[in-house]
């Protein structure tokens, strides 16, 4: 016999992770701009907690690269799935109960 799981019909919603041990939110920019031969840049900033480190590092990308004007934001936020109502526990079996015998 093998393991089985009971699963019910149930409404969710998401939110944003803020408990303390949530992954933290990270940002970084990538550039949108091509090359001369139309090849995309890519490149990118480091990923990290600070915003403003990400944006700044856009601005010495395009002091670099002045034709590269286009730029993506990509944040990396967790986000919990939580159960409109709380299910009940279910109760636990010991396995000399459930053996069939």
């Amino acid at each position: 016999m093998g393991i089985t799981r009971r699963y019910r019909h149930m409404n969710w919603t998401t939110t944003p992770d803020l408990e303390p041990d949530a992954p933290p939110t990270l940002h970084l920019f990538q550039c949108n701009g091509e090359n001369e031969q139309g090849i995309l840049c890519g490149q990118q900033s480091a990923a990290g907690e600070d915003f403003e480190a990400a944006r700044s590092w856009s601005f010495q990308h395009l002091q670099a690269n002045p034709d590269h004007r286009s730029y993506s934001h990509v944040l990396s936020r967790p986000w919990r799935m939580i159960p409109e109502i709380e299910p009940d526990p279910e109760p636990i079996v010991p396995l000399s109960e459930t053996a069939c015998g």
